[in-house]
């Protein structure tokens, strides 16, 4: 028996060879920024990335205060943009200009509209009132004797009297263009409301001034986007920011309040100055009005004529009209002669008898109530004007001061003008004979 096949049989059969695995891709891991050199690198490491969330950044007070959108426009915006625009086309300042502009607007618009008023009070004076005085004695013995025809008593002719009296007085005034009441209307009408406008537009122009403090040239374009309904251009911006940062004397800036108190307190004083002295140069045209609202001088008194008995119209000749000043002078010739008058226990003696009680037409004329309210009225308006001048902008006081001094200045030249006029007439009548007592 062959070893072989026994050896073949023990070992058994071959086995077959398993397949090697593929080689694996082996990537080696280096720590970072890990060197096992002993010398030190030349690059330096990279700054660690911070992963953590960042902290919140605190906004600034530019940041707080800057507006998010513009303000509306209001009515006025065209017109105190104009305004605006004047001072730097002129090469002024918005100190200066503010009362310039005054003067100038004064002097053509309320100026004008004086000097007519005192046209046609010097000619109702001078023609009207004479023509008035002669018209209304005639119309006292013509409606006298249409009373007495037709039985009235004496109310009533006074009635009648006064109704024609008042009729011929105004054909007067419209023959000569210089009714009363129309002049002492129309310079306060027009004055008014000019006044009221101008301080509306100042005081608009330094709101907007105000509220656009914190608007930058940079930032108009992005807060036009957000306002589409605002106008405000950069040329603008740049005028309100130059109104806002103008100073007035001791004033920080024009468009805010005085903090010493010291332009409201001559608004008041300067408005009250103005009442005292309208107050005067205002009799002429309130006596012109009253002349034709009550023509009762030149009524008949009461039993006045020959013929006329107690509570009738007379047949006499109707008095005279006298003025204020002759009236003056008679009541002090009046009280001359009573005070030389010799008198036992408070009777005229025989030899110098007590002189005749004074009638009413030679009294002193009085302040017509409606006069006084109206001073009155004027005098408490100016000293409401001093807690509204605390409250405005320096601006709208600068131009109220100037207005009232320019105010206080004109009825000032008036009332030293016509005090030389009626001089020179009282002159003219002691020279021709006409005053009284020559």
């Amino acid at each position: 028996m062959s070893t072989v096949p026994l050896r073949r049989a023990l070992l058994g059969a071959p086995r077959p060879r398993l397949a090697s695995p593929a080689p694996r891709a082996f990537t080696p891991v280096v720590a970072q920024h890990r060197s096992f050199s002993l010398w030190p690198s030349s690059t330096p490491p990279p700054a660690p990335q911070d992963t953590s969330p960042p902290a919140p950044v605190k906004p600034s007070l530019m940041d707080l205060s800057a507006p998010t959108s513009l303000p509306d426009p209001t009515m006025f915006e065209p017109l105190s943009a104009a305004f605006l625009s004047l001072p730097p086309s002129l090469s002024l300042s918005y100190a200066a200009f503010i009362p310039l502009f005054t003067l100038f607007y004064r002097s053509t618009t309320t100026l004008p509209i004086v000097m007519w008023q005192r046209r046609r009070t010097r000619r109702f004076a001078d023609v009207v009132m004479p023509l008035l005085r002669r018209e209304q004695g005639r119309l006292a013995l013509e409606t006298r004797d249409e009373c007495r025809r037709a039985g009235k008593t004496y109310e009533e002719y006074q009635a009648v009297f006064k109704k024609k009296a008042k009729k011929a007085a105004y054909a007067l005034a419209r023959q000569y263009r210089c009714s009363p009441r129309l002049t002492l209307i129309l310079p306060p009408v027009t004055h008014i409301p000019i006044f009221i406008c101008a301080t509306l537009v100042l005081r608009d122009a330094c709101a907007r001034a105000t509220s656009a403090l914190a608007v930058t040239p940079s930032s108009l374009s992005s807060l036009l986007d957000a306002s589409p309904a605002s106008s405000l251009t950069s040329t603008a911006l740049a005028h309100l920011h130059e109104l806002a940062s103008t100073p007035f004397l001791w004033c920080p800036s024009l468009v805010l309040p005085d903090p010493t108190m010291s332009l409201p307190l001559a608004v008041g004083l300067a408005a009250l100055l103005n009442v005292e002295v309208t107050a005067k140069t205002r009799r002429a045209a309130t006596a012109a009005a009253e002349v034709v609202d009550r023509p009762s001088d030149a009524v008949l008194p009461a039993g006045a004529g020959a013929g006329g008995a107690a509570g009738e119209p007379g047949a006499g000749p109707p008095p005279q009209p006298v003025s204020a000043s002759e009236r003056r002078r008679r009541l002090a010739q009046r009280a001359r002669a009573g005070a030389s008058t010799a008198r036992v226990r408070g009777l005229a003696t025989a030899s110098s008898p007590a002189p005749p009680p004074a009638s009413s037409a030679l009294e002193l004329p009085r302040k017509p109530s409606n006069e006084r309210r109206v001073t009155n009225i004027l005098r408490g308006a100016s000293i409401a004007f001093i807690p509204l001048a605390a409250m405005a902008p320096s601006a709208v006081c600068v131009y109220w001061v100037t207005s009232n001094l320019f105010t206080l200045v004109q009825n000032l030249a008036f009332w030293w003008m016509d005090r030389g006029r009626e001089r020179e007439r009282r002159m003219r009548d002691i020279i021709s004979g006409r005053a009284v007592g020559v």
